[in-house]
């Protein structure tokens, strides 16, 4: 099982398109003390797992309009679970998926798990 790694920094809100930008200022606010997604407070030693995913789509002509012309790119989903509890991030661009990632990584008190996507966030196996 891997679990994230703490980088040397925060991400930086400022290296984001403007769109990611606005999404996150909306949606997602990370600092020392606690996490807060879409309004849910989330305390740090509470968060047991992330995971990030590809937003599925339909294999037809609908999917692929939706994906190459709607969106212009993959999209993402991503999971935070706490207790028996979960925030999703969902329909992101690949830069607000290691965005938060990132965010959560740096400022996590305790291991947290993380499954998905690779290359999102760094991780290392615990034993």
């Amino acid at each position: 099982m891997n679990y994230l790694v703490r980088p040397n920094g925060p991400p930086f809100l400022d290296q984001l398109a403007e769109a990611d930008q606005r999404y996150l200022h909306a949606h997602f606010d990370a600092h020392p003390a606690e996490l807060t997604v879409d309004k849910i407070v989330i305390p740090w030693q509470n968060i047991d797992e992330i995971e990030v995913v590809k937003a599925a789509r339909r294999g037809d002509f609908s999917g692929w309009i939706v994906r190459k012309v709607i969106y212009q790119e993959e999209r993402y989903h991503v999971g935070i679970y706490f207790g028996d509890h979960e925030q999703v991030l969902p329909n992101v661009t690949l830069a607000v998926a290691r965005y938060v990632a990132g965010a959560i990584a740096y400022y996590m008190q305790t291991p947290i798990k993380y499954t998905g996507v690779d290359d999102i966030a760094q991780t290392a196996p615990r034993d």
